[in-house]
């Protein structure tokens, strides 16, 4: 790990410490309830890319999980709400399916999706929804900036194409 990824992990844990979003209060109670029901999980979204060295802002809480439907319910049962809110912090947690990294750990601790994971899933969510997911590509674009990342950074197959593009543009810029 890189000292300048060090030093945006650092400024992440600021951002969600001064915020008072209670975002990380409520990933830690969501992932609390996932592990009392074995159910494995990956963090992404927002609080994934400021783990992986670009620290943003973030409203809500994304976990990947094997079982959406599942899980939903357990964490409804567990102190969450409707769409699945916390009903404390009144925090979002979004579930969403795997794409390229299926979670199988168990764990009380939130486990971060790979940074080859996160780029690829941005990218692929960006190429499916293009203007509407304007920020999972903005994130990329950060994320290849605060990592050095190489042109062959090993991003899913899907996914090649509009990388390499990206890293390009960004050395021609």
């Amino acid at each position: 790990m890189t000292k300048t990824v060090v030093r945006f992990r650092e400024q992440a844990e600021f951002l969600r410490e001064s915020s008072g979003s209670n975002i990380e209060k409520t990933l830690l109670k969501a992932v609390k309830v996932l592990a009392l029901f074995q159910i494995p999980h990956y963090v992404c979204g927002g609080f994934a890319v400021q783990e992986h060295g670009y620290p943003r802002s973030t409203v809500d809480v994304d976990i990947i999980v094997p079982d959406v439907v599942l899980a939903r319910e357990k964490l409804c049962m567990n102190g969450f709400q409707n769409g699945v809110t916390d009903r404390e912090t009144m925090v979002e947690v979004d579930l969403h399916p795997p794409t390229f990294s299926v979670p199988t750990q168990v764990s009380d601790t939130p486990q971060i999706l790979t940074l080859e994971s996160l780029v690829s899933s941005k990218l692929s969510t960006y190429m499916g929804r293009g203007i509407h997911r304007m920020q999972d590509f903005s994130d990329v674009v950060e994320l290849i900036q605060a990592n050095g990342l190489p042109r062959e950074f090993p991003v899913a197959s899907e996914v090649v194409g509009i990388y390499q593009q990206t890293w390009d543009a960004l050395q021609n810029a």
